[in-house]
């Protein structure tokens, strides 16, 4: 005999109790995907291409997510994957140019250190914008890359330090710490 089994979403396992939370955590996180998306991708359509395409994979696979708890590792990883995939699809040299800033967050502070991580290495981009933009924690960045947590924290390391150089270096800027 086959069972259907069910995980405990917290939330109305109806249709239509799946979908509006799932459309509340997308709502929540869009922003949050498509900064990372561009800051992979470097363009706007193809980082909009890439959250498109991964919050569809998402809805379809679901019954895979056992915890809304964990909704934003699951998500942004589905989303690097689309990325980078959309990436070798498009055979593109990845560098990021400068990236606009939310409105609401346009000061010319964060604007010149986006600027500045921007810079960085992808392997340093990505921790960094998962660490200091999305606030995730180094077990859910080494969740969401498959990566050690010893790996995660060791380059987040070593981006504070490129990023310290560049400040001091290109900006004339110092940092304490």
């Amino acid at each position: 005999m086959v069972r259907n089994v069910h995980f405990n979403l917290g939330f109305d396992q109806s249709v239509k109790g799946r979908k509006e939370k799932f459309c509340t955590f997308i709502n929540d996180y869009k922003i949050n995907m498509f900064r990372l998306a561009k800051s992979i991708l470097r363009n706007d359509d193809d980082a909009e291409d890439a959250t498109g395409e991964a919050i569809l994979k998402a809805y379809k696979n679901l019954d895979s997510l056992r915890s809304y708890a964990s909704f934003k590792p699951w998500i942004m990883k589905i989303l690097i994957n689309e990325a980078y995939s959309l990436a070798n699809q498009r055979k593109k040299v990845l560098y990021i140019e400068d990236m606009e800033i939310p409105e609401e967050k346009a000061c010319s502070d964060l604007r010149e250190l986006w600027s500045v991580v921007s810079h960085l290495d992808e392997e340093f981009r990505t921790i960094t914008v998962l660490f200091y933009y999305e606030d995730m924690s180094i077990k859910e960045i080494s969740k969401t890359l498959g990566l050690p947590s010893g790996t995660v924290k060791s380059r987040l390391a070593r981006a504070r330090q490129k990023l310290k150089v560049l400040l001091i270096e290109e900006w004339g800027h110092g940092i304490n710490g």
